[in-house]
């Protein structure tokens, strides 16, 4: 039911505020200048109302993106990240605060949306180019989870206005991997490097396709040489899933372990054995560079974790096999190791070569 009130101001200025409240609904209001705009305002809130059709409140109009990603930073985000990621979809969400904070949820619409979609697309990175359609991604997903919680949660929003938002295409990216002779350069000269760690953290990650932050956090918790097992903690849960180890990564780990055999702590100890050593740093720049993989032939430590994703692949592994076990979150990230390396496609062909040479029986 709609009720229209006459307020004069000390100027003498009359306007109208109407007050609509329908059963089971929010109290929705608005002020006009005209009378006949109250009414009308009034007749089409209760009959939208009627239909189920979305009407925003008062506070709806007031409350802006800001105060939303506000809300979302203190309350939600916390309980659902850890710090690393959470502080990625911070930086994403202090852009569309600074860019967007002042909108309205009201007018927080897919055409708003996509409006600052086109402001990233075409915004410089660092290195002078623009942002990849990747970053642009992500910078969408993280709006998306605020909008999430706000309509499922908090009830201020009808929906979630990004999922209407089309997202950029994204690049697969080169993936570099190791052929096998880079792979024994690399093995040989992380053995003759005088840093206890890491020949088997390389070894690990080649048998794993674990990611550097996974590998540097294990503990001996963590691995289980009776079972040949390594257990890594999901992040968002703090649960851990447990990977079979192969022969030649089980047999490193126990090497390793003898030569500290301490039974606690990290598996990769730095010097003071208070925190995880960097697997990532100054011995691994110094093996790589030892074992001619700087410059134009660059190799990263992330790329062992593609080095396994090309041997599974080329080992007969499907693309969601390849995923479940690198914990990839979709089939288009697996699927990029479906090339293959050099050696393995000379012994395909050595195959036909062979095939192609038997005489046919009875020739």
């Amino acid at each position: 039911m709609a009720t229209i009130g006459r307020r004069i101001a000390s100027d003498g200025t009359v306007s109208y505020r109407v007050r609509v409240r329908v059963a089971g609904e929010p109290l929705r209001t608005r002020t006009f200048k005209r009378k006949t705009d109250a009414v009308a305002w009034a007749a089409s809130v209760e009959a939208d109302i009627g239909r189920g059709i979305y009407s925003p409140t008062t506070a709806e109009r007031r409350r802006t993106l800001a105060d939303l990603i506000d809300k979302f930073l203190t309350e939600h985000l916390p309980t659902k990240a850890n710090n690393k990621s959470a502080h990625k979809v911070e930086v994403y969400l202090a852009w569309w605060k600074k860019q967007a904070g002042f909108v309205t949820l009201d007018k927080l619409t897919p055409q708003t949306i996509a409006g600052y979609r086109s402001r990233l697309t075409s915004q410089k990175s660092r290195r002078g180019g623009t942002l990849s359609g990747a970053t642009v991604n992500r910078h969408l997903a993280a709006l998306s989870s605020v909008c999430k919680w706000a309509w499922k949660e908090l009830g201020w929003l009808p929906s979630n206005p990004v999922l209407s938002v089309s997202k950029r295409a994204e690049s697969a990216g080169v993936v570099r991997f190791l052929s096998d002779v880079e792979r024994k350069a690399l093995l040989d000269a992380a053995a003759a490097d005088p840093d206890p760690n890491i020949h088997t953290a390389i070894v690990v990650a080649l048998s794993t396709g674990l990611r550097a932050s996974n590998i540097r956090a294990l503990t001996w918790d963590d691995v289980d040489l009776e079972n040949n097992a390594l257990r890594v903690l999901e992040s968002k849960n703090g649960e851990g899933k447990w990977l079979p180890l192969i022969d030649v990564a089980a047999t490193e780990l126990r090497e390793h372990f003898e030569r500290d055999p301490s039974e606690t702590g990290y598996v990769f100890k730095s010097t003071t054995h208070d925190e995880p050593a960097d697997v990532n740093g100054a011995a691994w720049m110094r093996v790589k560079k030892a074992a001619g993989l700087t410059g134009a032939a660059n190799f990263r430590f992330h790329d062992l974790r593609h080095t396994a994703g090309t041997y599974l692949n080329e080992a007969g592994a499907s693309a969601i096999q390849i995923a479940a076990a690198l914990g990839h979150k979709t089939l288009a990230m697996a699927k990029r190791y479906s090339h293959q390396s050099p050696e393995f496609t000379r012994s395909v062909f050595d195959k036909l070569t062979t095939r192609m040479a038997k005489k046919p029986a009875g020739g």
